[in-house]
């Protein structure tokens, strides 16, 4: 294999990847998880970090006390952020290693990561164009 090939060669290379990352990207901004707790009574959706984005609690709940409101809350909580975890870790596969994986469990990919991802992916494309 010449130097040219073996060039063209990684240079495909990494737009695959980046291409795989940047699907990736696409679909995590739309995982999250849902649950319900209390026999419904109780409904969360949260994001991948286990942050709740909605929390509807049927009228019908405020007639639990309030430390059973309170633990079906958390509950529902647990169980929605364990079902957004799974989701992400489905999503990433094997294309993200296991502690860049655990820190996006605390939180979403930046901004700025997305657009080094898509300028890498665009400069590595007009090179091979």
């Amino acid at each position: 294999m010449t130097d040219n090939d073996w060039s063209a060669q990684l240079r495909n290379d990494s737009i695959n990847q980046l291409e795989k990352i940047q699907q990736m990207q696409k679909d995590l901004a739309q995982v999250s998880g849902e649950a319900e707790a209390a026999r419904g009574l109780v409904k969360v959706r949260v994001t991948p970090a286990g942050m709740p984005t909605r929390l509807h609690l049927d009228p019908e709940a405020t007639r639990l006390p309030a430390d059973e409101l309170s633990a079906a809350i958390l509950a529902a909580i647990g169980d929605a952020t364990v079902k957004a975890s799974e989701q992400m870790r489905a999503i990433v596969g094997t294309v993200i290693p296991a502690d860049d994986l655990d820190a996006m469990m605390r939180g979403t990919v930046s901004d700025g990561d997305r657009e080094s991802v898509r300028e890498q992916l665009d400069a590595l494309r007009a090179e091979v164009q």
